[in-house]
């Protein structure tokens, strides 16, 4: 029996048939069935025969590592979330077991499953450090974050158990990828918004789920959303978690032999005066370019540190960059002589693994120059191709005893392991230009090109598109008929044509009467656009 298929492959909170399962491993039928007899449980002894994902996982990963994983820096090996994580501090407990080892257990802050491993005494004090050192503490937590009690928005979430729903989730699914022709990003997220409802509904069979339940469950989520920061809920987390579970109560009602109460759908629904409240919200107006540059205006750059840090706001500027895409970046992605951001997502963690070729828009007022320097530093200090861009403190800060940074020499260099050192960074930032540092955050640096631009350089369709593909986004389906193939040098062009427009203090009137009288010479950068504006208007 080989022991090398990969457990993550399997989804943690979807479904699968036989016929799925020896499809997604390559094996035979016989191999399921040595599977079987090895001790994977099946959700029901029924045809069809199906298996919950996470079952599948634990699976193969005992199968693959049949004595269990060593402890990695103070986390134990999850075979639920298929990585090491931390414990739960509050649930580790320990125990002898003999007189040279200890016995620990402790709930997984991510799925909340219980952990155990036998180790050496010395090995559990690091048990201890690794549940309290959460990634808000140190730029320095090996792995991915970890969450509390509750669940943050992008936490793990304990998947179904029931076996009843764990039925109706399969034809759920299918009903998601064939019908209505869903991608499996997609399809995951309305499987893990009907498993937060079924956790906080006790696993209750959804046949059995009434209005009072999904009254409850409606309070439940309005209560993790007044939590705010980390331990809430978003707004949108809530409305989207909502919309899921209404959609597959909708999809419910319509299966045969299921009774229940047919407004039931229309109770996964917030109330029309939050709707008003969350639609009426103003996106974006917390920043705009102004506040922006009055961010970078205000921060030092004497200490490499401080460069960096004026590097990293500028090309959240320039470029309207995700954090996450950011914090991932390496050398090799960046290239300043063109001013091109090539975020590879085999190797930049970009939204839903989209290539995008990103333009550093020359928007004036240093911010090129910033970024230029940042990349002087990195080169001249033996920082190449495969080094983080922007590197952590512990590269370019002096060390306890004076003898400076640790260069790219002593060790191999590694990115952030998240994105709140960014988002000190940007507090800091506004708290040197006076800014209330709580209404800003990384993501609303996306936000403010589309206005500045929209308005101060009077945006064309095809400068709104190059604009749109710049940032990641997809066009409509008019727009990416005409412009999806535009090439990045025509894009290029475009949007700097369009900041050199923007930056201009001069009015379209002006630009027409300079042209006229011949005020405005070849030297000048706005002579192209006043010839055009000339001979647009003199041809009628």
């Amino acid at each position: 029996m080989s022991r090398k298929h990969d457990p993550t492959k399997a989804r943690r909170h979807w479904v699968y048939s036989r016929e799925e399962v020896r499809e997604m491993y390559g094996v035979c039928d016989g191999t399921i069935s040595n599977w079987v007899r090895a001790g994977l449980k099946p959700v029901e002894n029924t045809r069809p025969q199906l298996f919950a994902g996470y079952k599948l996982r634990q699976f193969l990963t005992n199968m693959r590592w049949p004595d269990g994983r060593p402890p990695q820096n103070g986390r134990l090996f999850c075979s639920v979330c298929i990585g090491f994580k931390a414990l739960v501090t509050e649930t580790i407990n320990t125990s002898s077991v003999g007189t040279t080892c200890l016995s620990v257990t402790g709930m997984c802050t991510d799925c909340h499953s219980m952990l155990q491993a036998d180790l050496s005494p010395d090995v559990v004090p690091e048990i201890f450090a690794a549940s309290i050192n959460l990634p808000g503490d140190s730029s320095e937590v090996i792995g991915d974050g970890v969450s509390g009690a509750v669940c943050r928005n992008g936490a793990s979430i304990p998947p179904e158990t029931n076996s009843a729903n764990l039925h109706r989730l399969y034809d759920f699914r299918i009903y998601l990828e064939s019908n209505r022709e869903l991608d499996e990003r997609t399809v995951d997220e309305y499987l893990r918004a009907v498993s937060r409802m079924s956790l906080l509904l006790g696993h209750k069979p959804f046949e059995q789920i009434s209005i009072a339940d999904a009254r409850r469950f409606k309070d439940e989520l309005r209560r993790r959303r007044e939590l705010g920061g980390s331990q809430g809920l978003s707004g949108s987390t809530v409305l989207h978690t909502l919309s899921c579970c209404g959609t597959l109560f909708t999809w419910l009602q319509r299966r045969p032999a299921i009774t229940m109460d047919p407004d039931l759908p229309g109770y996964f629904k917030l109330s029309r005066k939050e709707r008003a409240a969350e639609s009426s919200m103003v996106k974006g107006t917390s920043l705009n370019f102004d506040q922006a540059l009055c961010l970078f205006m205000a921060m030092p750059a004497s200490t490499p540190i401080e460069v960096r840090n004026r590097a990293v706001i500028a090309m959240l500027t320039t470029t309207g960059i995700r954090v996450a895409a950011l914090v991932t970046l390496r050398g090799k992605h960046v290239n300043i002589m063109t001013r091109w951001i090539n975020q590879d997502p085999r190797e930049v963690n970009t939204k839903f693994s989209k290539h995008i070729h990103t333009y550093c828009l020359d928007l004036g007022y240093g911010l090129l120059d910033a970024i230029q320097e940042w990349d002087r530093w990195r080169q001249a200090n033996g920082f190449g191709r495969d080094a983080p861009f922007f590197l952590p403190d512990r590269y370019i800060q002096s060390n306890a005893i004076g003898l400076g940074y640790r260069s790219a020499e002593t060790s191999v260099p590694e990115c952030w392991k998240s994105d709140d050192p960014i988002q000190r960074i940007i507090k800091d930032a506004a708290q040197a230009a006076d800014i209330p540092e709580e209404n800003i955050s990384s993501h609303d640096f996306r936000k403010i090109l589309h206005p500045f631009l929209s308005k101060r350089g009077s945006m064309a369709i095809i400068e709104e598109v190059a604009l749109q593909l710049n940032l990641g986004h997809t066009p409509t389906e008019t727009i990416r008929k005409h412009y999806a193939s535009m090439q990045n040098g025509e894009r290029e062009e475009i949007l700097d044509e369009l900041c050199r427009r923007a930056l201009s203090h001069r009015t379209e009137l002006e630009l027409y009467l300079a042209f006229e009288r011949g005020e405005i010479t070849l030297a000048d950068p706005d002579y192209e656009r006043a010839r055009g504006i000339y001979e647009r208007n003199s041809e009628g």
